[in-house]
């Protein structure tokens, strides 16, 4: 396949509702998969998703069609959260983000409800109002835990009162320095809404694992790996990050705007996830990817919001991978399928 033409330079691939809606359905329910529910890398965007209507944005014009608050990816992610809860009904929901690394592994255990970490600089007071309210589950921290070790992988819990790392600020209360982040909050808010619930929490528990700060695509697969069987008792686990996320180039998230070699780097990444084949030939071109010249550039100055895939592909590793919405810069996948 050549890829200096890039196969849709507008928006990539299943980037109408239309098209993403009739992908999500397809997807198999818990009948079909016996039980075992899918492991996805999504799209978890930044904070233009949630930007109001009513407050200037100055980059606005960089986020196209895709990012903003009416763009194509908020339109997903609605979509894409109502459809794993009907689809599958987790009983708790096990998330990764590009926006917590840590040398250890460690697992959020915050009670009675998740705090909120605003672990971004320099937006309008508005954004730092947000609110999204669900609980934690120190059964399944303590689970998830527990399963690291018998896969071989040193785990602990982590407590509200324990700070997050490089990423740890709270602009409300300097005190506190963890929570969810915001590749956690700011898609859920779209995915699983709290305002929609009698009691306005969210009711499915949410727990965040720490991605492993080494940076490369081996220890990633080999954390989702070693929870894999999660799936099979009505776990949902989700790993979010962005397939293009490039500070040194902010028009790399415009796709009318952005440079051949970032749609040339969007269709190598659909390439690889639709590589027919056996299991191992799958890793074998997801794991290529890294190996890529556009890898580095998509992602200045860490690639810290491409390697969640390779934590959702290891606990999907034993099954077909479907790619869900191809998004300029924004795709979603399912594996374990």
């Amino acid at each position: 396949m050549s890829f200096s033409q890039p196969q849709n330079p507008k928006l990539g691939v299943y980037a109408s509702p239309a098209e993403w809606r009739e992908r999500l359905e397809s997807l198999p329910d818990l009948q079909a998969t016996g039980g075992k529910i899918p492991s996805f890398y999504f799209a978890h965007g930044h904070p233009a998703l949630l930007w109001p209507k009513d407050l200037d944005n100055p980059r606005g014009d960089l986020m196209g069609d895709i990012s903003g608050p009416d763009g194509l990816l908020p339109q997903f992610l609605r979509d894409f959260g109502k459809t794993l809860i009907d689809k599958y009904n987790p009983k708790g929901i096990i998330v990764f983000s590009a926006h917590w690394d840590d040398p250890e592994l460690l697992v959020t255990d915050y009670q009675p409800e998740n705090p909120l970490l605003y672990d971004y600089y320099g937006f309008p007071e508005q954004l730092y109002q947000i609110s999204y309210r669900s609980r934690g589950s120190s059964e399944l921290s303590k689970h998830i835990v527990e399963t690291f070790a018998d896969n071989g992988l040193s785990a602990r819990t982590t407590l509200v009162t324990e700070p997050r790392g490089r990423d740890g600020r709270r602009k409300n209360r300097p005190a506190v320095e963890s929570g969810l982040d915001h590749g956690v909050f700011l898609p859920f808010k779209l995915m699983f809404p709290d305002t929609t619930q009698p009691e306005g929490v969210f009711p499915v528990p949410i727990v965040e694992v720490s991605m492993s700060s080494t940076f490369e695509p081996a220890p990633q697969w080999e954390i989702g790996a070693a929870i894999k069987s999660l799936r099979n008792q009505g776990y949902l686990i989700l790993a979010g990050g962005l397939t293009v996320h490039d500070f040194g180039d902010f028009s790399s998230f415009n796709s009318d705007r952005a440079k051949p070699l970032y749609h040339i780097w969007n269709d190598k990444i659909i390439h690889a996830i639709n590589t027919e084949g056996s299991p191992e030939q799958r890793k074998a071109a997801l794991l290529n990817l890294v190996e890529q010249p556009e890898y580095v550039i998509a992602h200045r100055p860490r690639d810290d919001h491409f390697l969640p895939l390779y934590i959702a592909a290891g606990a999907g590793e034993d099954g077909e991978t479907k790619l869900l919405s191809g998004l300029f810069g924004a795709t979603t996948v399912a594996f374990g399928l």
